[in-house]
């Protein structure tokens, strides 16, 4: 139905929670996102940046033997994908499915839309982390939404690590269970200049959740290493101001 259309690709933008002072903000969903024309910064992204929304997924290659050589020395930290950070029948794809059906039987405009959609919205917003993975050393490929920058040493101090490009700058942000705040060790982050790259964070992964002026991040990674995604995985770390 063009209803069911229209509901699905405004629901992962313009339901979640509003990025820092919780503004609601309208976008394409993250498969199909362009860069956004209304609520975005004044700053121009680069011309080789990603399209706004573009899913990590879709940058990922399959594995081939070099980079098979690559994971087995980074053996100690377990490769996850975003799935891996939900529980099962409570991710994002599993709310949406569960409220659609009463969103659909709705008539167009009746204010009882708006009251199932803010049921579905704080549903998201408290999307319960996967405890099993607390205190597991984890590598995840993931797009920077950063904190806190180091203009001395022009790198990234704090960020968001998130699933699609431009999420609490240009979009609003995922849930709470697909947003992980990263701290980088010294000299292990990235250059201001490479904010826009996707990337590779490996580290211990903390269950414990912190709010943030971006959004709320249900997991953490402090010490982390940090490294320019590649189509093969990098050996090397990305460049830093230090």
């Amino acid at each position: 139905m063009m209803k069911t259309t229209i509901l699905l690709a405004i629901v992962l933008a313009s339901l979640l929670a509003a990025c820092g002072d919780k503004e609601t903000t309208t976008a394409t969903p993250a498969s199909t996102a362009q860069p956004a024309t209304m609520g975005t910064p004044n700053t121009a992204l680069p011309a080789d940046a990603p399209v706004v929304g573009t899913l990590i997924n879709s940058l990922i290659k399959p594995p081939d033997t070099e980079l098979a050589k690559l994971k087995a020395q980074n053996a100690e930290y377990k490769e996850l994908a975003w799935e891996d950070l939900e529980l099962p029948g409570q991710g994002l794809a599993d709310i949406m499915k569960k409220y659609q059906p009463q969103i659909d039987a709705i008539p167009e405009g009746d204010p009882k839309e708006n009251a199932v959609l803010e049921k579905m919205q704080a549903e998201l917003n408290n999307a319960p982390v996967n405890p099993a993975l607390n205190g597991k050393k984890v590598k995840l490929p993931g797009f920077v939404s950063p904190l806190e920058v180091d203009e001395k040493t022009d790198t990234v101090k704090e960020f968001l690590l998130v699933p699609f490009f431009g999420a609490c700058i240009h979009v609003p942000p995922p849930p709470v269970n697909q947003t992980i705040l990263v701290t980088p060790q010294s000299g292990k982050s990235i250059s201001m200049g490479d904010m826009y790259s996707p990337i590779w964070v490996y580290g211990t992964l903390s269950t414990t959740g912190k709010h943030t002026d971006l959004a709320d991040a249900g997991y953490q990674i402090n010490d982390a290493r940090v490294e320019i995604y590649e189509e093969t995985e990098p050996t090397t770390p990305a460049k830093t101001g230090n």
